[in-house]
């Protein structure tokens, strides 16, 4: 479905994904040390950004991560 977009647009959603991944972790850091309840909004906004970062991969950057990533899963399985 998405395998057609502009280089352009891909780079757009790799660096808005970014920003928004900083944001909500800049948010888990203010929840963890005031105490404020904002935990839908932290989920919300990690969810949306790591949608977008998923549209700008390539398919083989995409494969590459889930292998390595079950690569170091399986690690911890000893």
């Amino acid at each position: 479905m998405f395998d057609n977009m502009n280089k352009d647009v891909k780079g757009m959603c790799l660096f808005l994904g970014m920003i928004g991944l900083a944001y909500a972790a800049i948010l888990v850091l203010t929840m963890v040390f005031t105490g404020v309840k904002i935990l839908k909004s932290i989920v919300f906004i990690s969810a949306f950004s790591s949608f977008l970062i998923s549209l700008g991969l390539t398919p083989e950057v995409k494969h590459k991560l889930i292998r390595v990533i079950e690569a170091k899963v399986s690690d911890y399985h000893l």
